[in-house]
């Protein structure tokens, strides 16, 4: 479905884009040690850790007994950068919950001339996080459907609406999962493109769950793509969010 490739460029936009991104980095680690203070100190899980640029990897190490990393995928070069901490352990799941489903969606409606919509597709499998002490939610929720969306697309011609309702029932599937009272959330939420001028052209949600509205939430700009390579002629930065759940 793509998520290897995905995650190769995350890096590769990361080291063309380092100015822009290192404050949304720096944001998302501070934000996720101060969420982890006074927590039960035995285990957590960061959900999404890929190549952890946004993970405060050796503070959650020593603060907690046993960190453990979940992705699709973790790539060698991360695990021999934490193998000298002793106490991380990856875990490869598919955090969405709904890449199988997907999968057999299309398998089974490919050829079908009429097909149920994409939003009736219900997760297969469930994440069971409650024998955690903190759960970090790192930059995913409004990732989680992307892929499998381009995906669908590959096969089959998806309605606006359709697509929402498909994107707001996996992130609502994520932050439901979340435990209460023990996770945090660093989530963009609305993208904006400009002008090579700095002008404003749009701006729209990407996530569609009532945390975005939260009073409390902490908030800063992501400037995503300057070098427009994202969108064609147009510089794309994002509205980020770090709320405890």
């Amino acid at each position: 479905m793509g998520y290897f490739n995905d995650q190769s460029g995350i890096l590769r936009r990361c080291r063309r884009e380092r100015e822009g991104w290192e404050a949304h980095l720096l944001n998302t680690r501070k934000f996720a040690i101060e969420a982890m203070q006074g927590k039960n100190r035995k285990s957590a899980v960061v959900l999404g850790s890929g190549w952890l640029l946004d993970v405060p990897v050796e503070e959650m190490s020593r603060y907690f007994e046993k960190l453990y990393l979940y992705d699709i995928r973790h790539p060698a070069e991360v695990k021999k950068q934490v193998k000298s901490l002793g106490n991380v352990e990856f875990r490869v799941c598919d955090i969405s919950c709904y890449a199988s489903a997907v999968y057999q969606y299309v398998k089974q409606y490919r050829n079908h001339i009429n097909r149920p919509p994409i939003n009736s597709i219900q997760p297969q499998i469930a994440l069971d996080l409650n024998g955690f002490d903190f759960v970090f939610s790192c930059n995913i929720l409004n990732q989680l459907d992307i892929l499998l969306i381009d995906y669908l697309s590959q096969f089959f011609e998806l309605s606006n609406e359709e697509t929402k309702i498909f994107c707001s029932n996996i992130q609502h599937c994520h932050v439901d999962t979340l435990p209460r009272n023990r996770s945090c959330m660093v989530a963009d939420y609305k993208e904006i493109t400009l002008t090579p001028a700095g002008k404003e052209i749009s701006r729209r949600n990407s996530v569609f769950h009532p945390v975005i509205h939260r009073a409390d939430a902490r908030r800063w700009t992501w400037e995503f793509d300057k070098k427009m390579t994202y969108y064609k002629d147009k510089i794309t930065f994002f509205e980020v969010m770090g709320v405890n759940i």
